[in-house]
């Protein structure tokens, strides 16, 4: 009799076909569920870049070029911060970040706020082509007029790197400011200071040359 129970006990627990219809159906919802949600964090997946209004340990506001102010949620468990010095990439806490720091980030976005993942302290680059304008010998500095017809000037130090292209191989040399001259087409990439709004005067970085004469050939 009690082996019979016990059977019949068992039987009743077992799971019938309605059963793990459900359980399958629920199953397959919760996986759609998961997929969906992995595809709504690719898509709000976001990355920005901007200067530092205010770094609150909850909440950080940057200044963007593209999109003005802007506000970046701060999690104290997941948001991890990092500074960047050329190829190198180091972690640092939150409180290494100061106003006007040059930061990029990426994190999810929703309603116009980030929630930080990471946070990147960096340099901003100016990036410009033109042709030089003046060669100044005085204080060894270039005066360019970019493409877009604003006047920068350019202090070149013992330790910009300044390209020459040569107009029949199309190789380039590393040249001194003596052979600058004006007429030439130069394409660089400087530093900007996110402490100076409009700045017109950058330290070089990196420039490339190229003779007039390549264009009149």
């Amino acid at each position: 009799m009690v082996s019979l129970l016990n059977t019949h006990i068992a039987f009743s627990q077992s799971p019938t076909i309605q059963d793990e219809e459900l359980l399958n159906e629920e199953v397959t919802q919760l996986k759609e569920k998961i997929a969906n949600k992995v595809q709504e964090l690719k898509e709000t997946q976001h990355a920005i870049a901007g200067v530092v209004a205010s770094n609150d340990e909850k909440l950080m506001v940057i200044n963007t070029e593209s999109r003005g102010e802007m506000e970046i949620e701060i999690d104290g468990t997941l948001t991890e911060f990092f500074e960047v010095s050329g190829s190198n990439v180091k972690e640092i806490k939150q409180e290494d970040i100061d106003n006007k720091d040059y930061v990029f980030i990426t994190g999810p976005e929703i309603a116009d706020s980030i929630t930080a993942n990471a946070v990147y302290k960096d340099i901003s680059y100016f990036v410009f082509s033109g042709k030089i304008a003046e060669v100044n010998n005085d204080d060894y500095s270039i005066r360019i007029i970019t493409v877009d017809k604003s006047n920068i000037v350019l202090d070149i130090e013992s330790s910009t790197d300044v390209q020459l292209m040569d107009i029949q191989t199309l190789e380039t040399e590393k040249i001194g400011f003596s052979k600058l001259k004006e007429g030439d087409s130069i394409h660089g990439v400087v530093k900007r200071n996110t402490l100076e709004q409009n700045q017109d005067r950058f330290s070089a970085e990196d420039l490339l040359i190229i003779p007039n004469e390549y264009f009149i050939q």
